[in-house]
């Protein structure tokens, strides 16, 4: 069996809820509080040695905590978490902490800083909108310098949007259904908007397989064609003049396995006939998904074992890709 490491799983201690709910509480953020394995090491590390999984990736959980909030009031609840996540990673090696910036100007960027040069961490997580903001604002471009020159990857996480009007019962349909939406609008905006293309160190790992990204690569492909081709035709083409092929710029975006599957492979598959085995990081999503967490392992190791591609692929999937990204031994 080859080593495993999950590219992607999420937690929050207490500290963080406390110091977040005294300036921003929230149905979201008491629901945590319901499940104690969010903040539970012991029981985090029971879980890799039961399904055989090495190491892990933690970041930060629950970007909907972060909505609405003023970014002045959240920066002390930022560096916290940061704080509490590197502490994590360095009592135990079991752990590979990465740092979260739930927005992207400002004291944020220099905290997106702090984590990789002060606190060791291997990455930073941002959401896949910044409070209805898009990825590719023009205020966020400090942020992808910093990135670019840190030399280290972004994880994007979905974040919920107000695309409708909906009501706060039904938020858990848009996390299910629009969340991939919202992903590949985050995907496509760092692409068209032309800052993959400015800053040449930027990788990004996409949450669940990119959302729905590689279903869609035809379309991506076929729109920006007919726009660059057509451009008298098409009026609005806000799309930057990029040096590279599209292909250049997919090649550094990675897919996590976190597709919630039933054993359904499909959605692997075809994530994987996008990314190619390169590309392709293991993530079950821990602690979140049925039986508490415990079950998406149960079904998305099998079925990567039981992909028709080289051994060779399969380690690369398990832990060598993210290896590579991280510079890990």
């Amino acid at each position: 069996m080859p080593e495993i490491i999950d590219a992607t799983s999420h937690i929050i201690t207490d500290e963080v809820l406390d110091t977040l709910e005294k300036v921003h509480p929230t149905d979201e953020l008491s629901s945590l509080r319901n499940a104690p394995r969010m903040s539970d090491v012991e029981g985090r590390i029971e879980y890799l040695d039961k399904n055989g999984i090495d190491r892990q990736v933690i970041d930060l959980a629950a970007p909907m905590i972060w909505q609405d909030i003023d970014p002045d009031n959240g920066i002390e609840a930022t560096r916290v978490a940061n704080d509490e996540i590197a502490r994590i990673g360095e009592e135990h090696d079991r752990f590979i902490p990465v740092g979260t910036v739930p927005f992207l100007t400002d004291e944020y960027v220099d905290e997106a800083r702090r984590c990789i040069e002060d606190l060791g961490m291997h990455g930073i997580q941002i959401f896949s909108n910044i409070n209805g903001r898009m990825l590719d604002d023009d205020d966020f471009e400090e942020f992808y310098a910093t990135i670019d020159d840190l030399d280290v990857p972004l994880w994007i996480h979905p974040q919920l949007a107000d695309w409708h009007d909906y009501d706060t019962s039904h938020t858990w349909i848009y996390k299910m259904l629009a969340w991939p939406f919202d992903t590949n609008i985050a995907l496509a905006r760092l692409i068209f908007s032309g800052i993959l293309d400015r800053y040449e160190n930027i990788e990004v790992i996409s949450h669940h397989l990119g959302g729905s990204f590689p279903y869609q690569v035809g379309r991506i492909r076929s729109w920006y064609q007919t726009r660059t081709e057509e451009p008298e035709l098409y009026q609005n083409p806000a799309i930057a003049d990029l040096s590279e092929p599209l292909e250049a710029y997919f090649d550094r975006i990675y897919g996590d396995t976190a597709v919630s599957s039933q054993g359904e492979s499909f959605p692997l598959e075809c994530g994987l006939e996008f990314f190619g085995a390169d590309n392709v990081v293991y993530s079950a999503d821990y602690p979140f998904g049925p039986d508490k967490g415990q079950y998406w392992a149960t079904e998305i190791i099998p079925l990567i074992e039981d992909l028709d591609i080289p051994e060779a692929d399969r380690e690369k999937i398990f832990s060598g890709n993210i290896k590579r990204l991280l510079d890990l031994e």
